[in-house]
């Protein structure tokens, strides 16, 4: 087990956007004895051709903004505090804010974390994307996935090295399958008419699978180009013919759906934020549980600042990082 050691400041740093105050630094947690800590922790994070290079090192990809910073830093808490190995995570955060006050913030929650920044440019997506049901999806950054990425609504309780060990077996990413939801109504019956459309399918045995939780293989994604693959069909979903009307998910159903290493289902217990149309409360699914995932309309921040709290956002609660009296005297 690694060695944790809390250090709390009496300084505190407030968000303007989002009025959260956090008080001062998180828990620190170090590697235990079994770990073989990485050379870029000590030479810093080397780069080559602008990536990080670091075999040793397990790396996060999430995206980062100011209204989800909270459930974020839940997650970052969280992973750090389950890993054997925390002095050898890597985060990469994408983002689009220009606000320094958002790095301000995270260095001073985890000053000691490791992590990079990268100015996603919404620009690159934000004509490509329709509007969906769901207004959070049609942000730019749910498009952008790297490495291990996940959403910022989640809690790892379980090493993350285990995650990162998933054995792709020449599939471009894995991430838990789902075989028994219906998936032919992640399209419209538009899609389903025009055959040079549907042919996508053919030979393939696609599965719902949630885009919060992935594992991903960089090289293949790079050499087969699979962002344009997304692209492409968000471009048919834009000409005209709607295909879809469920957000970011359906183009990546198009292109990896079939082709898709299944991880256990313990790694993604997602669904948890309540039916999108009524906020019904969830439980967990049957079996063993490594990652909750607050998916669907309701945030545990949101429902515990409100005192409507599920039962399992009780779960969440330990992780946050926000001053309590603050949200307190807010309400």
């Amino acid at each position: 087990m690694h060695v944790r050691e809390h250090l709390y400041h009496p300084n505190q740093v407030t968000l303007h956007s989002s009025q959260a105050t956090y008080p001062g630094e998180a828990p620190t947690f170090w590697n235990g004895k079994e770990c073989i800590t990485s050379e870029s922790h000590f030479s810093g994070l080397a780069e080559k051709d602008g990536q990080v290079c670091d075999l040793l090192a397990v790396h996060v990809a999430m995206t980062l903004d100011i209204s989800y910073l909270r459930g974020s830093a839940a997650a970052i808490l969280s992973i750090l505090q389950h890993a054997t190995c925390p002095e050898n995570v890597i985060f990469h955060f994408l983002t689009s804010e220009r606000d320094a006050a958002l790095t301000q913030t995270l260095k001073h929650i985890f000053p000691y974390l490791r992590f990079k920044l990268y100015d996603f440019d919404e620009n690159l997506v934000k004509d490509k994307i329709s509007a969906s049901i769901r207004k959070a999806l049609e942000q730019p950054l749910n498009y952008a996935r790297t490495v291990i990425y996940l959403d910022s609504d989640v809690l790892v309780i379980d090493d993350i090295y285990k995650l990162w060990a998933t054995q792709l077996d020449r599939h471009p990413l894995g991430a838990p399958v789902y075989c028994q939801v219906d998936f032919t109504r992640y399209f419209t019956d538009a899609f389903w008419k025009d055959a040079a459309l549907s042919a996508v399918f053919e030979g393939r045995n696609p599965c719902y699978f949630n885009t919060g939780v992935m594992v991903m293989d960089l090289e293949m994604w790079r050499f087969w180009g699979y962002t344009k693959a997304i692209e492409d069909w968000m471009e048919v979903q834009k000409s005209g013919t709607r295909i879809y009307d469920l957000g970011s998910l359906p183009p990546f159903l198009l292109v990896f759906g079939g082709d898709v290493q299944p991880i256990e289902h313990r790694w993604n217990q997602h669904g948890l934020g309540g039916d999108n149309l009524n906020g019904i409360c969830r439980t967990l699914h049957q079996g063993p549980v490594s990652l909750m995932h607050w998916s669907g309309k309701g945030k545990p921040w949101v429902r515990l600042d409100n005192g409507k709290p599920c039962a399992l956002d009780s779960l969440w609660a330990p992780y946050d990082l926000v001053d309590k009296s603050n949200v307190l005297q807010d309400l």
